[in-house]
């Protein structure tokens, strides 16, 4: 009888655990990409009739892996199933590097690009920009030839994102751009869109992109506990009481 309430009450904290991580929808550090396009790999495409950006290993967060080169007249987007209304999160980290040319992010849940909710980028000194509707904001100074982490909270009920860039915030419920605009309503998450649609050179790398529901608090922070680590905890734990 011990033996059982132990179980129970374990796989119950685990239970728990495991859903506390369970607001991530899609995560991907590209690490496990071919090298070269990013189109026709785990359902990104092109956009706006642009060329593909690249995967590649030269430039990567950590010691191994490797990221999304972007460049001059290369733009990609992917959609993702589901209803992911409320309140969600967009979390990336991004490198601007050399180049004349404007960095362009689209997040949103209607028309892709024109229908965007958030939209922001980075242009050639590093300042970054975002529209609190369809008026541009610059919103940070940002710091070129470095890892940047940006998060983006989106709130599909009132129709307004907050964001943060190195856990600093710097738009505070800006409008999204495609209401009344020209794009549509915008009812929940469900693309992401970036890149350089103009031969003007840039070079600009993302990589750890995490998307989730609710505000995404540690989203780009390293995990203390994960599930897995619960697991084997957990076990442990039993085998010690048997």
């Amino acid at each position: 009888m011990m033996l059982m309430r132990i179980l129970a009450l374990s796989f119950g904290l685990l239970f728990f655990g495991v859903n506390a991580f369970g607001n991530v929808w899609y995560s991907e550090n590209f690490d496990d990409f071919k090298d070269g396009d990013i189109a026709g790999q785990d359902d990104w495409k092109t956009a706006m009739n642009q060329q593909t950006c690249e995967i590649v290993s030269e430039v990567k967060r950590g010691d191994t892996g490797k990221s999304i080169l972007v460049t001059e007249n290369t733009m990609v987007t992917r959609s993702f199933e589901g209803t992911h209304d409320g309140i969600q999160y967009t979390s990336l980290f991004t490198q601007r590097e050399k180049g004349a040319g404007t960095m362009l992010f689209y997040i949103g849940g209607d028309a892709i690009k024109w229908g965007g909710a958030a939209v922001f980028n980075i242009s050639a000194d590093g300042a970054i920009t975002a529209l609190d509707g369809t008026v541009g904001q610059k919103v940070a100074d940002g710091t070129l030839d470095e890892w940047q982490h940006f998060r983006i909270v989106l709130d599909f009920k009132d129709k307004s994102y907050d964001f943060y860039v190195d856990d600093e915030q710097v738009a505070d419920d800006f409008g999204f751009r495609g209401e009344g605009g020209k794009g549509g309503v915008n009812p929940s998450l469900s693309w992401i869109f970036f890149g350089w649609d103009h031969p003007t050179a840039l070079t600009a790398y993302i990589d750890d992109l995490e998307m989730g529901d609710g505000e995404g608090e540690t989203a780009g922070t390293p995990q203390a506990v994960s599930a897995s680590d619960k697991l084997a905890t957990t076990w442990g734990r039993i085998k010690q009481r048997l």
